[in-house]
């Protein structure tokens, strides 16, 4: 069922390289506006086998960024929905929807094996939560697993000001800012590759909740902050290209 769905990206990269993917095991935290996007082009890629991690449900306010969310799904965990919609594009990838918060008590299971007894190859950091992606980052890196993380895409209009580097690099995000002196309070200052933005991030953009919305029962309770499909998918899709060159032994992209 694989060589067809997948022969482009076989033609590009050789059976090597692609064979390398097929048989990867990456985990993303979030599947959200920026994770969603990263998710989707790993598995149009070839990755083989995915975890998904998000505690969240769809809302009508997601679907201007989210790529799982429609009318359809509106109301439906992010996992579950999402986990139909990963086998809807490969019907035999190797899939496990996790419907959780992920925080101190689980970064175990982030980083734990598949349920084939594989551990991970790779993390996909996409949450927003600032103590608990401090704490998973930290967590992979003395793991030893190694970990890509998005920082914020939200408030920002310019896909160009995207830029990717070690999280000791970054520059202009106030999630940047904030997260390296969380991880230093954790010891560690480098060794985690970031997605982020050098835009300045646009002022009135925050409100408490948009027009009145009311979230779906269970969904996490969130400030809202105004967005972009073009910078959140575009911060998603630069993780899985850094992702597949990281996965195909390459050494990734500069900015």
């Amino acid at each position: 069922m694989s060589a067809p769905l997948f022969s482009r990206t076989r033609i590009l990269l050789g059976e090597g390289d692609f064979g390398r993917l097929e048989s990867a095991r990456v985990v993303v935290v979030g599947y959200g506006a920026v994770g969603g996007f990263a998710v989707e082009a790993l598995v149009r890629s070839g990755v083989g086998h995915i975890r998904i991690m998000d505690a969240d449900c769809f809302e009508a306010s997601n679907v201007n960024r989210q790529i799982g969310a429609l009318a359809s799904t509106l109301g439906c965990r992010k996992v579950e929905a999402g986990r139909e919609r990963l086998l809807a594009i490969n019907p035999v990838l190797d899939v496990e929807a996790v419907n959780i918060f992920v925080d101190e008590t689980s970064y175990g299971r982030v980083t734990g094996a598949f349920s084939d007894g594989v551990l991970p190859d790779l993390v996909i950091d996409a949450i927003d939560t600032l103590e608990a992606k401090a704490g998973l980052l930290a967590h992979c890196v003395r793991a030893g697993v190694p970990v890509l993380s998005s920082m914020g895409a939200a408030r920002k209009r310019d896909m160009s000001a995207i830029r990717v580097g070690d999280i000791s690099k970054t520059a202009v995000c106030p999630l940047a800012r904030c997260l390296r002196k969380r991880l230093r309070a954790l010891g560690v200052e480098r060794g985690v590759r970031c997605v982020y933005s050098v835009e300045e991030a646009a002022e009135e953009t925050h409100f408490s909740r948009c027009h009145g919305e009311e979230p779906p029962a269970g969904s996490i309770q969130r400030p809202a902050l105004g967005s972009l499909v073009t910078v959140t998918g575009a911060f998603g899709l630069r993780l899985a290209s850094e992702a597949i060159a990281h996965l195909t032994a390459g050494a990734g992209t500069n900015s």
